[in-house]
């Protein structure tokens, strides 16, 4: 894929996420919850790095709710400004349910606090918008995954989308990171040899 059809494809399926009903996202936000309850990987971790929806992909309420009513440990991105690195900042139920979070220049909602390595995490719940089926990941384009999970991480990493967010096949480039599994609202896959691609 050239840069000009990646592109091409980002703006392609930004303008479809938008163009979706609230209804429908609500909707497709608790199918995800459903099913990732279901999921060894979500029963077993402790610690949750997850994002805030912002701009129109999958809606993360419902898996927030699930995993704080369960008492894991939830932690929301926040951006570093030295190297443009995520940080995952903890967050308890009274924070989520007053909403006490800045806004970032970007648009989306961040913690106050301060935050900790992606390492320390078990699961990371990452949005993107594309994916092809061997684990391959378009982001937003700020790279801000790319660059946090750059070394090995243990970090099991979980892409959640739109099922009309995969297409057929995605080049990687050397800095893209590869996806451990998909969720969308209508199913879980692993990619089991996604890193060796």
């Amino acid at each position: 894929m050239t840069p000009e059809q990646l592109k091409l494809l980002r703006q392609q399926l930004r303008k479809q996420r938008r163009a979706l009903p609230q209804r429908i996202r609500q909707q497709a936000g608790r199918k995800v919850a459903q099913r990732l309850h279901r999921q060894a990987v979500f029963r077993q971790a402790r610690h949750i790095g997850i994002y805030l929806s912002a701009f129109g992909e999958v809606p993360t309420q419902a898996i927030i709710k699930l995993g704080l009513k369960q008492q894991k440990n939830i932690y929301l991105p926040q951006i570093r400004n030295v190297d443009q690195k995520l940080q995952w900042v903890c967050i308890n139920r009274q924070q989520w349910q007053n909403r006490r979070f800045s806004i970032h220049r970007l648009g989306m909602h961040e913690p106050r606090q301060r935050g900790i390595s992606v390492n320390r995490l078990n699961l990371l719940i990452m949005p993107l918008l594309a994916f092809d089926q061997h684990g391959s990941r378009v982001g937003m384009g700020g790279g801000y995954y790319d660059r946090t999970l750059w070394k090995k991480h243990k970090a099991y990493r979980l892409g959640l989308a739109y099922d009309f967010q995969q297409v057929e096949y995605l080049k990687r480039q050397p800095w893209d990171q590869p996806l451990d599994a998909i969720l969308t609202p209508s199913g879980f896959s692993s990619f089991r040899s996604a890193k060796n691609l």
